[in-house]
């Protein structure tokens, strides 16, 4: 009897032992956006990330621009890639999340070189959202700095940022705002206007939260200022779906 009941402690303890080391694995997280813009066209974002045993996860996306005019070999910029990596860190227990990175773009989007380069371009970036009872607010900057400088190309940058604060009208429903610009910057063709004005969107934005973290979100509004003849509205869409 005495030696049954050790074994029974001893299969006990280990069981617990297993338990405690699978509930300790951390996770690696899978998620795609979906994004259609008036502007840029349709694109897919992934996103991933790792724990770690510090107080920050290690990220990483792919973004591939899909706008029709950018494979066309006489007159396109190939398909512009964005791949990276940054550390994501949860703060103000996990109620904001502040996500920095670097990427590097791919394809012949900055500069008029000829074919695909891979490392195109590094795109230093910081990704920021704050949740909880009252506020739902996200936030994105980035800027591309062309690295295929040389006497016989001509060369372009980028700035991108994008904003849409919110309030939690239900815990389905966020109402707020949303703005967003995409500029060229440091034009080397172009001797009279270095930085041009893709777009710059302020609007309302419209976000539903979804089962099992999915989120939708519509923004539309007026486009203040292009120097590229953009139309003076404009509209936004996406999906947020994690596997």
């Amino acid at each position: 009897m005495k030696k049954f009941i050790i074994l029974l402690i001893a299969i006990s303890f280990q069981y617990s032992t297993i338990q405690g080391q699978e509930e300790k694995k951390k996770k690696a997280t899978l998620a795609v956006k979906v994004i259609q813009n008036s502007v840029a066209g349709f694109s897919t974002l992934f996103l991933g990330g790792f724990e770690t045993n510090k107080n920050f996860d290690i990220t990483f996306y792919s973004m591939f621009w899909t706008n029709p005019s950018f494979g066309t070999p006489e007159s396109g910029s190939d398909q512009l890639l964005e791949t990276g990596i940054g550390l994501g860190f949860k703060l103000m227990d996990g109620k904001l999340f502040l996500n920095p990175g670097v990427g590097f773009a791919h394809g012949k989007f900055f500069s008029d070189v000829a074919g695909t380069k891979i490392g195109e371009a590094v795109i230093p970036n910081t990704f920021v959202a704050f949740h909880n009872s009252i506020f739902d607010i996200e936030a994105y900057l980035a800027y591309y700095k062309s690295l295929r400088d040389r006497e016989d190309i001509s060369t372009k940058d980028l700035l991108l940022f994008w904003a849409a604060p919110g309030i939690n009208v239900s815990d389905r429903l966020v109402l707020g705002g949303f703005f967003e610009e995409l500029a060229f910057m440091n034009l080397e063709n172009d001797d009279v206007n270095k930085n041009i004005q893709i777009y710059r969107y302020l609007g309302g934005s419209v976000k539903l939260k979804l089962d099992n973290g999915m989120a939708f979100r519509f923004s539309a509004g007026a486009n203040l200022v292009t120097d590229v003849g953009a139309s003076d509205e404009f509209y936004k869409v996406s999906a947020f779906i994690p596997f």
